[in-house]
C-alpha cells in the first residue's frame, strides 16, 4: 500500500482506495499487504466501537468492504475468519442487518465496482457473493489451484466431473470463498481459468490481449497464470 510502514488513518486509507479503484477490476487487485490489512482492521474496530450501530459508518464503508474482501484472503485455519468486524451484524436486529448490507451494496454502486450482473433479492446473500467474487483465489493458493486445473486439461473426463472434483479438493481458503458463490459462478470461474491457462501455454495471446479479452477477470490472476506458465516452462527445460 502507498502508506505502508507509516502511520495512517481511515480517511487516508479511504483516499488511497478511491485513487486505486478506477485502475483495478476486482478489489483483490488492490495492493494491500497483510500488515496493512491488520492495521486497517484495527482502525475500523476503533471507529465502529465509537459509532452508533445504525448510523455514522456510511463514510467509511469502502474501507469496510475492502476489509471484508481481504479477510477472505488473509485468514488461516488456526485463527479462522471471524472477528469483531466480520461478525459485526451478528447481534443486530434484522432491519439493522439489512440496512448494513444495503450500505455495502450502495458502496459498489457509488464506486462503480463490478457486480458481475448478480441480481439476488436477498441483500445479505448478494453481498456475500460479491465479496467472494472480488476475493477470488488467494495469491498463496493460486499455484496449487492452477496445478489442479492443469492436471485435468488432458484427461478424458466430463466437464461436470472435472468441475466437481476440483471444487471438492480446493485448498481451504479457496474452498470457503467458492462456497459463498452459486454453482454457476464456481463453474464459470474454474472454466475461465482453465481457458486462460490453455491460451497462455499455447502463446496465442499477449498479456494485453488477454486483459482485453477478459475485462472482468482479475489482473492479478492473469499475471499469476503467466508466472505459473513461465515456471512450468523452466522446470520442463531443466528436466
Amino acid at each position: 500500500m502507498g502508506v505502508s510502514g507509516q502511520k495512517f488513518n481511515l480517511p487516508q486509507m479511504k483516499e488511497y482506495f478511491e485513487m486505486q479503484i478506477p485502475n483495478i477490476r476486482v478489489l483483490s487487485d488492490l495492493t494491500l499487504s497483510e500488515t496493512d490489512f491488520r492495521s486497517l482492521g484495527a482502525k475500523l474496530k476503533s471507529a465502529f466501537s465509537f459509532t452508533d450501530r445504525k448510523d455514522g459508518i456510511e463514510d467509511i464503508m469502502i474501507c469496510y468492504l475492502v476489509y471484508w474482501v481481504y479477510a477472505l484472503l488473509y485468514w488461516d485455519e488456526e485463527t479462522g475468519i471471524h472477528d469483531e468486524l466480520t461478525d459485526f451484524c451478528a447481534d443486530l436486529p434484522q432491519y439493522q442487518i439489512r440496512h448494513h448490507f444495503e450500505m455495502l451494496l450502495d458502496t459498489f454502486a457509488d464506486y462503480n465496482i463490478e457486480k458481475f450482473n448478480y441480481q439476488d433479492e436477498n441483500v445479505e446473500e448478494l453481498c456475500s457473493k460479491l465479496i467472494a467474487r472480488h476475493a477470488g483465489i488467494p495469491n498463496d493458493e493460486k499455484y496449487l489451484v492452477f496445478e489442479m486445473i492443469d492436471d485435468y486439461r488432458n484427461q478424458n473426463v466430463s466437464i461436470d466431473t472435472m468441475m466437481a472434483d476440483i471444487y471438492a479438493h480446493l485448498p481451504f481458503k479457496s474452498q470457503y470463498i467458492f462456497s459463498l458463490l452459486d454453482e454457476a459462478s464456481r463453474q464459470n470461474m474454474i472454466w475461465e481459468i482453465r481457458t486462460i491457462m490453455a491460451e497462455i501455454c499455447s502463446q496465442v495471446y499477449t498479456r494485453k490481449e488477454l486483459l482485453d479479452k477478459y475485462p472482468r477477470t482479475s489482473i492479478s490472476l492473469i499475471d499469476y497464470c503467466f508466472y505459473w506458465q513461465e515456471g512450468k516452462a523452466l522446470l520442463n527445460q531443466a528436466r
